[in-house]
Order: C-alpha cells, then structure tokens, then sequence
C-alpha cells in the first residue's frame, strides 16, 4: 500500500511540474535600451503572483498554463500588457517612456511637487527634450519651449550675455533678469562687468556667466511664473526663478556615455546684405546726376562723370567683398564624458566636457573646459549627505560691437564700401580711407579683445530624519567667479576708444565670490488617509563679496610686448571691492484634502544691507489654493471624456532690491587730483528712505485633459511693480543730476496657453506635439506722481499708459509719388488732443508722437517630438508677432546726406543698403525710399521710417537621430548607439528681413553680431 501511495504521490507532482512554467526575461528603456530596475510584473487577474527586475532588468516569475497575460509597470513608463508566450519561456519587454508622467514633478527648491497638487505657475522640462540642440547657453535652449519666457540678446557671438523676461518686464532700474537656482541654490546669472572702465574698455558683448554650466548635465529645468513659489524666494523673485537640477546617479550598474559631435555655423539671416559694387556706382551716379539737376547744372551727367571716381571707384584688383574678408563659416566641436551608478547607499555621477565655438567674425570664439561630481551617500538609518561640485573655465575672444572702426558687422554694413581696398598689389595691409591707416581687417587679427571667466560652484548637505516626516537639512555652498579680462591695440588701429598713434593695453580683472547657509526643518504628514500636511522653515544667510580693478597703458617698446607692465605711460587705472549681507526666515504650509481640496501659503523675511537700517527688512508671502474638480465623486461620469479638471489661483507679494550695493548712502569718490593732492568729491546723494521693490502677482490658471491624450493649460495673470527703483532726475545745480529713489508703478497683464497633444503613442512610433502661445501687455501706470513722461534718449520714451519700450519718432508718411521727397505726419495737437495729420516735407515741423513698442503682442513656440522604431525627430518652432525695432544702423545708411555719401567730412566711403534700389525714380512711383540724391540735406534720425516689424517664424532647433539595433551594438560591448544630425536658427521667415528679427529686449538694433545658424553631426555611445 505504501508503493501505491508512493506512485499516486509522484504522478501528482509529475503532472504539477509538467502545468506549471518558469518565464524569464528582461525590461528596457525604449529610450535609451538601458535594463529598468525595480520594474513590476504582475499575472492579470492574479496579481498576487508577481516578479520584480533585478538591476540588470532580468526577472523570474511563475506561471499556470491558463495564465494568458502580465501587466509590466514602472515609473514614468506606459504599462504595458503583454501576451505570456505559448512555446518561448523568455519574455523581452520594452516600455516606452509616459509623457504624462514626465511632466509630473515640479521642482521649486523647496521642495519637489507633483503637477497635479502644485497650486501655483510653473512649467518644467525634462533635459532630454532639449539634448543635442547646438548652444552654448542653457538660456538659448528654452526659447519657444515654455510660456510665458521671451529670450533675446543683444549679441550672436558664443557666450554673449542673455536677456531673459518672464511675463514682461518689472523694472526701472533694477534688476529685471529671472533668479537662477542650481539644485536648490541661488547663483550668480548675468554678467560681472557692471559698467565704468571695465564696460568701457572692455568686454562689451557681457560675457555670460551661465555660459560656465555645461547643459549636458542638466536633469530638468522648472520655470517658476507666479508668487505661489517664487515668494519663498523673497527679495530676489521679483522676476520669476528658473530652477535648474543637475544629474544625479541612480541605483544600478555603473553607465558610461560619450558624446562627440561637429559642426559649422553662418549667420541665421542674411545680416544688412549690401549694395554690389556695380549697383553702388550706378546709385551713386544717380545720386550725382540728381544733385546737379537741383542745382540747375547746365550739363548733369557731366558733373557726374566727373565726381563718379571719388565716391565709387573701380579698383584695378576688383571690387573688394568685406564681408567675405573679415567674416567666416564657423566651427564647432563638443566632446562629452559621464559615468553615473551607484547602489541602495551610495549614488554618483560625473562628467567631464570640452566645447569650442567659433564666431561668425574672425577675431571671436568661446572655449569651454567643464567638469561635475554629484554624489549622495546615506549614513546609517535616518541620516543623508551629499554634494555638488562644478569647475568651468571659459576662453573668449571677443569682436567689438560698438560703432567701431574694428567691429566687422559695423564695417560690412556701413563704413567699408566695395570700393575699398584690404590689400595692394604686393599684398601689403592699406588705408581703406585715402589717407588713413584704417584697415579693419589688419585691426580684427591684430587686435585682441579676450576674456577667462573661471568659475567653481560647490554645495553640499547634511540632512537627518530622527522620526518618519520629519527632515532637518543643512545646506552650504559656495559660487566663486573670476573674469580676466584683456585687450590691445596695435599703433595703426582705429578702434573707437583709441586716440593718438600709439599702441594701447589694458587688462582688468573682476573677482566675485557668494557663500549661502540655509537651515531648514520640514515636516510631512498624512493623517486619516485624507488629510496631507507639509510644513517647512528656513533660516538662511548669504554673504556677497566683489574686488575688481582694471588699468590702460601706453607707449609699448614693441608689437610683440603687449603686456601692460611693459608700458611706460599709464591711462587710466580703477578699482573697488564691495560686498553685502542678507539674513532671511522662511516658512512655508501645504495642505491638502482627499486630492482634492489644496491649500498654501509662504512668508519670508529678507534683511538687506542695501538698504538704510530704518527700511531694510522686507515681508514678501503668498496664498494660493487649487480645487482638484475631476477627482469629484459627480465627475466620475464624464471621467472616460474629461480626464482631468484643475482650477488654480494664487496671489502674493515677492521683491526687487537695489542694484547698488550703497545706493541709501551718500557716497564720496577719492582718487582725484587737486593741486598736486589727494582729492574727493560728492558722488551720490544719501536717500535713507530707499526701500524694497515690490511685485503684487495674482495667477489664476485652468488645466484640463481630455482622453488622456489632449492636455490643455490656460492662465491668467496680473502683476503690479510698485515702489520702482529709479534714477530720479534732479536740478543740476545741486551738483547732481540724478539720485536713486522709489517712484512709479509697472503693470503686467496676460494670457498664457500650452497645448499637449499625444498624437501616437504605440510601441513602435510616438509622436508628441506641444503648442505654447504667450501674451503680454505692458504699461506704465505712474512715474514720480507729477510727471506724465520722461523722453529717453532720441526715440524713447517713458509714457503713462504706454508700454515702457515705447518709441517716440516723428512718423513717416513715405514719399510723395510724385516728387519723390520724404513726407512726414505734421502730428500737431489741438486743444482736445486730436492729431493735425497733415502732411510736410520739412521735418522740422512734424511733431514727435509715442508710437510703436518693441514688446510683441504674441510670442510663443510649437514642438514635435517623434521617434519611430530605431529613428526619433524633434522640432521646435518659434514666433513673434506685433513687436517692432528701431534701426540704429538705418539713421547712418539710409540718410543720404553729404556727411555720409560725401562732402568734406571725408565719410563718403559709407555703404548703401540693398533697399537702397527701391528708391523713386518717377512721377507715380510709390515706395518708401526717397529720390537719391547727393548732398541733400540732412534727414531725421528719430523717424518712424527706421522702425521695422520683428515678426517671424523661425525653425529654432531641429535634430534627427538613428539608434543602431542592440544587436549589432552588443558585439562590440556597448549597450547604445546613436547618431544624429541638430541644427539651430536653421530657418527664418521674418518681416523685415535685413537683420536678426530677435532683437535686443529695448528693440533698439545696431551692428552686433546676429544670430548663429549652426549645424551639427554627432555620435553618443552608452557602455
């Protein structure tokens, strides 16, 4: 019997054995072909029996033969469910990434939120939806790519400084750049030289400091909009934050990725296109012909034939190109190291970089040695440490931008003709100008305008969690700067600055450094599963320290000894050293009720040095609140249709404090000569009652989804500057004619919108598309209380009820078809305010007007990212619409006086514009370009005639990539292979055509370097 039973026993568990199967297999990341780590697989409908993966992504799981499928789920992944094979026992899954969960957290430093209970603005951006995109600054990378986030710059070469207004501009005189943080910390952003000698003489494109931070090591990137967040920032808020996590490692196998990648760049348009040498003559010939007609001359063409060689000559070595002498095709190389792993206690990544970037002029480039350690070590149970540290080194040559002899865009717009000669016939560098030595070409490789910026950032923490909840951290980090600048000229130069024949140098240095401490205590909670708290406070102290000084030499023994210590005459010498202080206390609540119900607010307490003790403490707070609608019990019906309904609203106060770090005080300057002794003078009024800027910011926003594929977010705001910082004009006679006070008041109002679509979402093709559109309108709301406007300049002006970039020019009416003159809107005003739109040829009667603003009425970008199998395409589009410039440049060009065409000043070397043609030639011609004529006299500069459309649609980045099959890379032992193609500013479609449509953020345009055009071929590889 005992057999018997035996056998019934081992049939049993023969038949078990021969139903039941072991399936073994592998998880993936679709994006990069990388093992994901902690990934669930779940038997559906038995989901008691599961597997995880292991740090290869491998797993084992059990199955019974009526099982049919798993579910396979991970973070930030789609789950999946997928078919558990009839014959195979292995299972290879691929997940594709969740572009709804990419966007779930938002970073404010403060803390890490989820989107769906963040009740203020903010948007953030996974780095990897701006990888590849050839640039040297991270700013350059946002554009088009958020909302409410308008990036312009003054400058195209590699590295120039970056302006950047978030919802509109909030300031007069102080500060109306965006807070960077840097994993939690604020940084030094902008530029060092802060004006006097240093601007003066030096590196004048404002060598960008965030052009230090390598943008491969970006993580994420958080645009902070409204008061909700950016109050916790406090005093330097007022312009929204821009949040920036670097990366950190992650549990698992050591990764290692390279990254090289080449290319070449030219102008993003094709700048101020010029006259051939042919066409100049002919104009000029005209010109001539038409001057001498004026004039009752008995023969014209006579006088012309005769005068024709002294404004357009023929060279016997051809016409001369200054465009192809003094500019170039660009190159760009970028060569790129990380590693990141780590275990259950220990994660680290590290990178290593090395970017070149040539300008478009000869005489420039930007050269950058980078490298990061991140590392986060657990220390027993409850405790944490970690660190950051950053070095970068920046090399820049810097091209002149100002109205120059030697910057090359001024040359090849303006003042070099192609009548001009570089060299004569043996060669040899020559006068372009009959009797001069200017040679601009000789100048820009003689010449030397360089920079070496270097930068170390390190912060590193401690935190520990004595009971679950309940964090303490102490933060401490420390931004070191320093910029060295130098710059010469050699005897025969003709730059702007130099005066005399001898050979000039001079060099300078600007030495920054800003230590923050931050302790905080925050307190998490959930209590009765529906009640969430969180609860934090800060104390925190910043100390800013700055030293510069910089000095100008002369009478040099050689051209080869440019360093200033071997000349004998000293110019000019400066220096300084300033610093300040700033003690702040942070609090801040969170709560929220069954997902559904939020609620928040934050105080802070800023005390600056910066002010006068009486007022140098500032309360900026917020409140804000979302009502969650779609997790209603009355919405579950529509739930299939509207995924997801949110509605937010906050309002609070945040700050601006002065740009002068001694601006309450009465200031003396020392260092003057009187009599053969040491002297001073008054060099600014005291104003003890200098206090805070305020910003009053109200956001109220909607956010919507639809089928889980259509997602849709609507804001509005309105943000009030009040107390402006303002160089408030005073007699003269009391030996000032300025001093810094609070006056007036700024207004913000707009609407954002973004729309996110997930068009395909399969395992072989996804496609997402994303559509910002921004607007925003400014206005002056008061000045000083008793002026109505402050005229700024030739064509500003600061207007009650106008934008604050707002033109004031004398408006154009084009030209009579008939006689060919310049005809201008008279523009008087009667008793009631109406404008006598009469027309006159003679300037001098019109009446100026405030007219057009540089700031546009719509702006914002369209994205695509689309990947197929083992190809994936982005693209961004940007646009702008209703905003206007003001050529600088033009008033020299397009005049057609005797000071620029010719005459006795000797400037008649200066060039002629392509539109130049258009002008009228016959009764019934219409155009707006003049009858040309030599030696009329001299138009207006402050004419609407030179105020330009920047509208534009512009292709701003684009990149193609192929990942080769892991099966061809495996053979060679390396997980990833990619090859790709980014281009940026690949494509312009512009109104007004002659230069760079995004122009400088006052709208104000000249002869700075435009924007780049840059391609770039690359290959990453992953180990």
């Amino acid at each position: 019997m005992r057999r018997v039973y035996l056998l019934v026993f081992s049939l049993v568990c023969l038949q078990m054995f021969a139903q039941q199967r072991v399936i073994t297999g592998t998880v993936i990341s679709s994006e990069d072909g990388e093992p994901l780590i902690g990934a669930a697989i779940a038997v559906l409908g038995h989901e008691s029996q599961g597997a995880i993966t292991d740090i290869d992504g491998k797993f084992s799981l059990e199955v019974q033969p009526d099982y049919k499928m798993v579910t396979v789920s991970y973070l930030g992944m789609k789950t999946l469910e997928v078919r558990i094979p009839n014959k195979r026992n292995t299972m290879n899954i691929v997940m594709q990434p969740d572009a709804v969960a990419m966007e779930e957290v938002v970073v404010t430093g403060y803390g890490n939120f989820t989107k769906s209970s963040f009740t203020g603005s903010a948007n953030t951006l996974k780095g990897s939806m701006m990888k590849d995109i050839p640039v040297m600054s991270v700013e350059q990378k946002l554009q088009g790519m958020t909302t409410g986030v308008n990036i312009t710059s003054s400058s195209g070469q590699p590295g120039a400084n970056q302006s950047i207004r978030i919802r509109g501009m909030g300031s007069f005189n102080a500060s109306q750049e965006p807070l960077f943080v840097i994993d939690g910390v604020p940084v030094t952003s902008g530029s060092l030289s802060s004006g006097g000698l240093d601007a003066s003489y030096m590196n004048n494109s404002k060598t960008n400091i965030m052009a230090t931070l390598n943008p491969s090591d970006i993580e994420n990137i958080t645009v902070i909009k409204d008061a909700a967040a950016a109050s916790l920032y406090g005093s330097r808020a007022a312009n929204g934050v821009i949040l920036i996590t670097t990366k950190k490692g992650s549990i698992g196998k050591a990764q290692v990725s390279l990254n090289i990648s080449g290319g070449f760049s030219n102008s993003a348009v094709d700048f101020r296109p010029t006259l051939s040498g042919d066409d100049r003559r002919m104009m000029l010939y005209e010109g001539l012909v038409n001057y001498a007609q004026d004039r009752g001359m008995s023969s014209p063409t006579a006088y012309a034939d005769q005068e024709i060689d002294k404004y357009a000559s023929i060279p016997s070595m051809g016409y001369t190109d200054w465009s192809k002498e003094l500019l170039r095709t660009a190159t760009q190389q970028d060569y790129e190291a990380s590693v990141s792993g780590g275990n259950d206690r220990t994660t680290f990544y590290a990178s290593l970089g090395y970017n070149k970037q040539e300008g478009l002029a000869k005489n420039s480039a930007l050269e950058r040695y980078s490298a990061r350690l991140n590392m986060t070590q657990k220390v027993g149970r409850y405790g944490e440490v970690g660190g950051n540290m950053m070095f970068s080194q920046l090399n820049q040559e810097l091209n002149e931008e100002r109205s120059s002899a030697i910057n090359p865009f001024f040359a090849t717009a303006v003042t070099m003709n192609p009548s001009m000669l570089v060299r004569d016939e043996n060669g040899n560098y020559v006068g372009a100008y009959e009797g001069t030595s200017l040679n601009p070409l000789r100048d820009i490789l003689t010449d030397y305008n360089r920079t070496r910026m270097t930068r170390m950032f390190a912060t590193g923490y401690v935190s520990v969690e004595p009971i679950k909840g309940l964090k303490i951290k102490e933060t401490l980090s420390y931004d070191y700067n320093i910029q060295k600048d130098a710059r010469y000229y050699n005897p025969l130069s003709s730059a702007g600055s130099k005066s005399g024949s001898d050979a000039r140098t001079a060099k300078g240095f600007i030495e920054y450094g800003k230590l923050i401490s931050s302790t905080s205590v925050n307190y998490i909670h959930t209590f009765a599963d529906k009640h969430n708290l969180d609860v934090l406070a800060a104390y925190e102290v910043e100390s800013y320290q700055t030293d510069k000084a910089v000095g100008e030499k002369y009478k040099l023994p050689s051209e080869i000894l440019t360093e200033p210590d071997n000349a004998s005459v000293l110019s000019a010498f400066q220096s300084s050293t300033q610093d300040y202080r700033m003690i702040s206390y942070v609090s801040r609540l969170n709560y929220d009720y069954d997902d559904r119900y939020y609620v928040a607010g934050s105080f802070r307490r800023d005390g600056s040095s910066r002010l006068a003790p009486e007022g140098r403490w500032g309360n900026f707070w917020s409140v804000s609140g979302m009502w969650h609608i779609s997790n209603e019990s009355f919405m579950k019906p529509l739930k299939h249709v509207l995924s997801d309904l949110k509605i937010r609203a906050s309002y609070g106060v945040n700050g601006n404090q002065p740009g002068s770090l001694y601006g309450y005080m009465g200031v003396y300057t020392y260092g003057q000569n009187y009599m053969e002794q040491s002297g001073s003078y008054e060099s600014s009024q005291p104003n003890p009652n200098l206090k805070w800027e305020k910003n009053y910011n109200l956001n109220i926003g909607v956010d919507l989804s639809f089928i889980n594929r259509i997602f849709l977010t609507v804001e509005y705001y309105n943000r009030d500057t009040k107390d402006l910082l303002y160089n408030m004009p005073i007699s003269s006679t009391t030996g000032f004619t300025n001093y810094l006070a609070n006056v007036g008041q700024l207004n913000n109002k707009g609407v954002e919108l973004e729309l996110r679509t997930l068009n395909f979402a399969t395992n072989d093709f996804n496609w997402t598309t994303v559509l910002n559109l921004s607007h925003n309108k400014n206005k002056v709301v008061s000045l000083n209380g008793e002026l109505d406007q402050s005229i700024e300049g030739n064509w500003f002006i600061h207007k009650v009820g106008y934008p604050y970039y707002t033109f004031y020019v004398k408006e154009y009416a084009g030209v009579n078809p008939q006689t060919g003159e310049a005809q201008y809107y008279l523009n008087t005003q009667d008793e009631n305010g109406n404008y006598n739109r009469s027309l006159t040829t003679n300037p001098d009667e019109a009446q100026a007007i405030p007219y057009k603003s540089a700031e546009p009425k719509v702006s914002g970008g369209l994205t695509n990212i689309l990947s197929y199998k083992w190809f994936d395409l982005s693209f961004t589009l940007t646009y702008s619409l209703g905003g206007y410039s003001f050529d600088k440049a033009g008033t020299y060009i397009e005049n057609g006086t005797s000071s620029i065409y010719g005459g006795d000043s000797g400037s008649k070397g200066y060039n002629l514009p392509v539109y130049a043609l258009d002008r009228w030639q016959k009764p019934g011609d219409v155009t707006d370009v003049p009858r040309f004529v030599y030696g009329q006299n001299a138009s207006i500069s402050n004419s609407s005639r030179y105020i330009h459309s920047t509208n534009h649609l512009r292709l701003k980045s684009l990149t193609f990539g192929y990942t080769l099959p892991s099966e061809w890379t495996s053979k060679a032992l390396i997980d990833r292979v990619r090859i790709y193609f980014s281009g940026s500013n690949l494509l312009t479609w512009a109104k007004w055509d002659q230069y760079d449509p995004e122009t400088p953020v006052n709208g104000e345009v000249f002869c700075e370097a435009p924007a780049m055009r840059t391609f770039s071929f690359g290959v990453q590889l992953t180990f």
